[in-house]
């Protein structure tokens, strides 16, 4: 479970925040993607286009369009540094575990996602969680369309 912020690790983070964010502030389409999904989330309108190509079940390159505030373009940007070489099952348990992190306050990811610790203080505004997910509904939604409709 998170602890609550003080003032010098909010500024770090917010820091951090805007380094990762500015990383994405320019569309990336991919010139031949394996599946192209758009989401949108109704609560706040923040939008997404995501391309994947893959090689089997395993992501190999990542493009992206985002009008998003911070919080969905950091997911964006950590995604975008650390999705490719990752497998469809990676891809699916970071989603969740974002998920269970801002909905039921659990732990924050660590290894090559550490940086999605940055939504931590977005667990208790329930009103930005559509647009912190909406990167990874996005990649769940592009792996299901990848697999035929099915989710896994």
């Amino acid at each position: 479970m998170s602890a609550p912020l003080d003032d010098d690790l909010l500024e770090l983070y917010s820091k951090r925040l805007h380094e990762l964010t500015r990383e994405v502030e320019h569309d990336r389409p991919l010139e031949r993607p394996d599946v192209t999904v758009e989401q949108r989330s109704p609560i706040c309108g923040s939008t997404m286009t995501l391309d994947l190509a893959v090689d089997g079940e395993t992501v190999t390159d990542i493009g992206y369009a985002v009008r998003a505030c911070s919080l969905g373009q950091l997911g964006t940007a950590v995604l975008a540094r650390q999705l490719p070489g990752k497998s469809f099952a990676e891809a699916e348990r970071i989603s969740e575990q974002v998920r269970q992190m801002l909905k039921q306050k659990a732990d924050a990811p660590q290894g090559d996602w550490k940086d999605l610790e940055l939504l931590l203080p977005a667990i208790d505004m329930r009103h930005r969680h559509g647009s912190a997910l909406l990167p990874f509904e996005a990649v769940c939604e592009a792996i299901a369309k990848l697999r035929g409709g099915k989710t896994g």
